[in-house]
């Protein structure tokens, strides 16, 4: 075979090797769904935790985090004497159904040492997956919308802020409209001109730390 021929045959292979990659690809883009889940932490470093979900999140290979929110910080609900909690929002692109992205969730919160002994307790991460497209699931292991999502104002404060449009598929309102009702039934302690919420950047309080 001569040379010619033969670095012919090479620039064939990798224009074909090439075309597999961006079909590939391609076909990866179109089943991606958008996503939004929840992380929180109240114990021991926070802020670490959530990163750390964050970066586990990532390093799946069906899953990429397209923007997370600023860190907030809000006092425990639901449990007594807990320290306060550090809670942040992410939108993700995956292509796991949903009860397989639950699974990876769990997997992520055993491995970041989540303890499930007590309900409503303390815990190291707390992973929630909030809004999976416009998908509505409902069964014993997993209910999509999260059914206290439009309750919760440490979920709707850092979900307003990188999804204020997105749409509950039940309620049919936005987030943004959900957290503006919310406000208003929760009264002055949510008013975004008064003290309401720690919020978080960088790894230290704002300049204008709220509480």
């Amino acid at each position: 075979m001569t040379k010619k021929v033969k670095a012919k045959k090479n620039n064939k292979q990798a224009v074909q090797s090439k075309k597999k990659i961006r079909t590939a690809k391609s076909a990866i883009k179109k089943g991606l769904v958008t996503v939004y889940l929840s992380l929180g932490s109240n114990v021991g470093d926070r802020e670490e935790y959530i990163e750390q979900a964050n970066f586990l999140l990532e390093k799946n290979p069906r899953i990429q985090v397209v923007k997370h929110s600023s860190n907030i910080e809000t006092e425990a609900e639901g449990g007594a004497n807990q320290p306060p909690f550090i809670n942040s929002a992410v939108m993700i692109k995956t292509s796991l159904p949903p009860h397989q992205l639950l699974d990876v969730c769990q997997e992520i919160e055993t491995t970041l040492g989540r303890e499930r002994e007590l309900e409503w307790g303390p815990r190291t991460i707390d992973i929630d997956i909030l809004l999976y497209g416009d998908e509505i699931v409902s069964d014993e292991k997993l209910q999509i919308p999260h059914p206290l999502l439009h309750e919760r104002m440490f979920v709707l404060r850092p979900l307003r802020e990188i999804a204020p449009n997105a749409l509950h598929p039940i309620m049919e309102k936005t987030i943004e409209a959900l957290y503006e009702e919310r406000k208003t039934e929760a009264g002055e302690k949510y008013d975004d001109e008064l003290p309401g919420f720690k919020e978080i950047k960088g790894g230290g309080y704002d300049d204008y730390e709220k509480w």
